[in-house]
């Protein structure tokens, strides 16, 4: 009988072992890209500290795993205060003032300390890139190509909290640029419905390595605007990307001079994207995610304001197409840090080493065979799904080069779909 109760007790210990480790999984899993508007019904810390098992394997003063003489994020220099509850927000900023010169100063590469003359709180301008794209276009793969260079300030998808919609005009399109410039400008005021929303929705600020590693850390400060605006202004590097504002609408960014911003308009093949979008919960049903003719509408606009902001603003402004970054990663990358007016940092060619050869994770992952990784949608979708698509895009398909497929034998034979494009 004793024997009885102790392998009962030993299975049902089991069990909840099983269970709980199921649920750890789950929770610290890259959710946030199938769960987009779910609410967090974890507790903040615990939902902080989660994030920590994405980000923190980089260094700061060496690559990662290179076995440079930096500082690992996840073995943090001791502070000269002792207790979490004793810190200051100057303290913390401290800090990272010191994490970020000894990121931007690597010996192995001979890049010196970025001057002050960078920094917001120093009165300079940081070099601020700007993405611009829309849903399941590659705009997270070449988000953290950005995010790899040293003392960059990373604001992701800045317009999560407007929900899954387009903006176009009015009259979301005042409330959308007052945000952006806002956070170009490292000013976190009048900003309470996205803080608030990234409070329940922690891949607001988690994609962003260096402001989340202190997030972990310090979570009293986390969504606190007095701690926000003077971390960002630490800064000279800035990069954003946006999936919810059409390209026609970064004009006033553009004229803005106290931004210098420059612009990427990343475009992707409908029949991909869409193929793309059918693996996330909180697009069907969502016209502007989900419905063809929407979709490719937006993308002819896009081509149209290409045109314009092309001839108005040559140096600022340039189209990207994913799969052409996607076949040529290295050549590719270089060419946009350029346009960027930033280095081809060793920790960026480690990003491409790593992230372009091989598909690893779900469908967030940006680990992927790069070469392979556009393309899915010829085996994933029938011909006739195809075919919708198409018959719903050819203006918009014809204006940036993406070839029809004419058969199903075709689409299933190794099927090219890139043709020549221009905007000039």
């Amino acid at each position: 009988m004793s024997r009885r109760k102790n392998l009962a007790g030993l299975v049902a210990a089991t069990v909840v072992c099983i269970v709980l480790l199921y649920a750890s999984q789950r929770y610290t899993s890259n959710s946030y890209g199938t769960e987009y508007f779910r609410p967090r019904e974890r507790p903040a810390n615990l939902r902080m500290l989660n994030s920590h098992k994405y980000y923190g394997s980089r260094t700061y003063g060496g690559a990662a795993g290179g076995g440079g003489a930096g500082t690992a994020y996840d073995t943090y220099p001791p502070m000269s205060t002792a207790h979490n509850s004793t810190i200051s927000i100057e303290d913390v900023l401290n800090y990272q003032r010191a994490l970020i010169s000894a990121e931007c100063t690597d010996s192995s590469y001979g890049e010196r300390k970025l001057p002050d003359g960078l920094t917001p709180e120093t009165g300079g301008k940081p070099t601020r890139s700007l993405i611009i794209t829309t849903w399941r276009s590659g705009s997270t793969f070449l988000g953290d190509i950005l995010n790899a260079l040293p003392g960059n300030y990373y604001h992701y998808e800045p317009l999560l909290d407007f929900d899954i919609v387009q903006i176009r005009g009015p009259p979301n399109d005042s409330v959308a640029l007052h945000n952006l410039r806002h956070l170009l400008h490292c000013d976190y005021s009048e900003m309470e419905n996205y803080l608030e929303f990234g409070r329940t929705h922690n891949y607001l600020f988690s994609h962003n390595t260096r402001l989340w590693q202190q997030c972990v850390r310090f979570p009293q400060f986390c969504y606190e605007p007095r701690f926000l605006g003077p971390f960002c202004r630490l800064f000279p590097r800035q990069s954003m990307k946006v999936v919810r504002l059409r390209a026609a609408l970064v004009t006033p960014l553009l004229e803005d001079e106290s931004l210098n911003v420059r612009v990427v308009l990343l475009i992707r093949d409908p029949r991909g994207s869409m193929q793309s979008r059918k693996h996330r919960v909180w697009c069907p049903g969502r016209p502007d995610c989900d419905d063809p003719s929407t979709v490719c509408s937006d993308m002819q606009l896009d081509y149209e304001a290409a045109i314009e902001l092309s001839q108005r603003f040559p140096q600022r402004f340039r189209v990207v197409r994913y799969e052409d970054l996607s076949l040529n990663p290295y050549k590719m990358t270089k060419e946009i840090l350029q346009f960027y007016g930033l280095p081809y940092h060793p920790e960026v060619k480690m990003f491409l080493d790593t992230h372009t050869k091989q598909d690893v994770g779900g469908v967030s992952s940006t680990y992927r065979d790069s070469k392979s990784a556009p393309f899915h949608w010829t085996k994933d979708l029938t011909y006739d799904e195809v075919k919708i698509i198409q018959d719903s895009c050819v203006a918009a398909m014809r204006s940036w080069g993406y070839r029809n497929a004419t058969s199903e034998r075709e689409l299933y034979d190794n099927f090219n779909p890139l043709l020549p494009y221009s905007v000039s």
